[in-house]
């Protein structure tokens, strides 16, 4: 079971989870919201989502998705490149949800930080009936309980190379 489920990981999440790491390497200037703030007088989305994130996030889920369906020799693996903009897209409601709450960016929002995008990219695999999904719900939970923990750590490790304003 190890193994099968390491597989699932791999095809279907790792280009989720690039997809959401790879916009802290780049310091976007162009905002997504345009600086624009919401009914509530309160920012849309903030200063921490930009464009240029955005496309390279959607960029190397495409990239690492592709390289997946080269190693396992199955085109239908670059699907991963959607979830991926799937799970950019659970990123950026989770920052509107920030917002709303009064959380400046970059503050922590627990378990939502850890989770939005992974909900998103799920939600996405599950909406175009992606039949290892439908078969094995233990596999999804497994994944939301193994990213969460995965998440905190790779935002530490994030804030001592730098990449990350504050450590959480």
């Amino acid at each position: 079971m190890i193994e099968e489920y390491a597989y699932w990981l791999v095809k279907f999440y790792i280009p989720v989870m690039v997809a959401n790491g790879a916009p802290v390497l780049v310091k976007g200037t162009l905002r997504i919201d345009f600086g624009r703030d919401f009914i509530d007088k309160r920012p849309l989305l903030g200063s921490n989502k930009t464009w240029e994130g955005l496309l390279v996030g959607v960029s190397y889920a495409f990239i690492a998705s592709s390289l997946i369906s080269i190693v396992f020799d199955n085109p239908f693996y670059t699907i991963g490149g959607f979830a991926g903009f799937f799970g950019l897209l659970g990123d950026l409601a989770g920052a509107f949800l920030k917002r709303r709450l009064g959380i400046k960016p970059g503050d922590p929002l627990p378990v939502i930080d850890q989770l939005d995008f992974v909900a998103f990219s799920t939600l996405f695999y599950l909406l175009i009936g992606v039949e290892e999904f439908v078969e094995n719900p233990s596999y999804i939970v497994l994944t939301f309980i193994l990213i969460l923990f995965l998440h905190v750590a790779t935002n530490n490790l994030a804030y001592y190379m730098g990449l990350k304003d504050k450590r959480w």
